[in-house]
């Protein structure tokens, strides 16, 4: 009866340590992240010097007279990434000058590439809203820059971006 007596004394203190149960709860709604859309660019190129544009998914490319200007819209987060896309370098390697503006940060620079006809001079400007990065490139022959300051500075200078 001993025997037993600690049998039955033994099965009540191992059933008595249980687990709590746990329970997971499955939704039938899925999250999704929802995105910020991207703001409209607005930028004066020159009409006159203006052929038809090419169009793809991130922007649109102008070949002009004597230069070729490149409007895109790109992931923003990897500012390297960008600057690699458009330029062909590293960080790095360029001279990069951030500045603030009421939309976000503005990176600008320039490059220069050897061409299998001669040099070519780029410049770039980066609008960083924190959701996307709207970038405005344009490419030239180094021999024709000085001819076009005026008209790159006022492509430049008016490149902005806002809602629809």
């Amino acid at each position: 009866m001993k025997k037993l007596m600690w049998i039955f004394v033994m099965l009540l203190v191992l059933t008595a340590c249980g687990t709590e149960e746990v329970f997971e709860t499955v939704s039938d709604d899925m999250a999704i992240q929802v995105s910020a859309e991207p703001l409209e660019i607005f930028v004066d190129i020159p009409a006159d010097s203006v052929m038809p544009a090419m169009e793809s998914d991130f922007g649109r490319v102008y070949i002009c007279e004597d230069f070729d200007v490149a409007v895109q819209t790109l992931e923003a987060g990897d500012l390297n990434a960008t600057v690699m896309a458009v330029s062909g370098f590293d960080r790095e390697d360029l001279t990069i000058i951030e500045t603030k503006t009421e939309a976000g940060k503005k990176y600008e620079f320039v490059w220069t590439a050897a061409g299998e006809l001669g040099h070519q001079v780029g410049r770039a400007t980066i609008l960083d809203d924190g959701n996307y990065h709207y970038v405005i490139s344009a490419i030239i022959d180094a021999e024709k820059l000085e001819a076009y300051q005026e008209v790159w500075n006022g492509m430049f200078e008016s490149f902005h971006i806002a809602s629809y």
